[in-house]
């Protein structure tokens, strides 16, 4: 007898709309949108801020954003912490993201 289960539904991470990180100057923010649809600020660095707009999806457990326009922004996150929280890495540079409005859960 041979079983075998699927672990696709688990991997089907669903990440809500809302606000991840900061306000944008002290703390890079990502606000995704219902339509998919997402805003990026980092206004840490005066001297190279980042302001990208675009579009969003999860693959598996990674939420992947697809700017409009060529912008320098980290592209894959992966979702952690039951989709409250999302991170990435640059470099040496690690960055989590919360959602803001669930941050009670965590």
């Amino acid at each position: 007898m041979i079983l075998s289960f699927s672990s696709s539904a688990q991997n089907m991470v669903q990440v809500p709309a809302g606000n991840y990180g900061g306000d944008g100057n002290n703390a890079p923010s990502l606000q995704l949108h219902e339509n998919h649809t997402f805003v990026y600020t980092d206004l840490t660095k005066k001297s190279r801020p980042i302001i990208a707009e675009g579009t969003w999806s999860v693959e598996s457990d990674e939420l992947v954003l697809q700017p409009n326009s060529k912008v320098h922004l980290n592209k894959r996150y992966t979702i952690v912490r039951d989709g409250l929280c999302i991170k990435t890495r640059k470099n040496f540079a690690f960055y989590t993201l919360c959602n803001c409005s669930k941050t009670n859960q965590i």
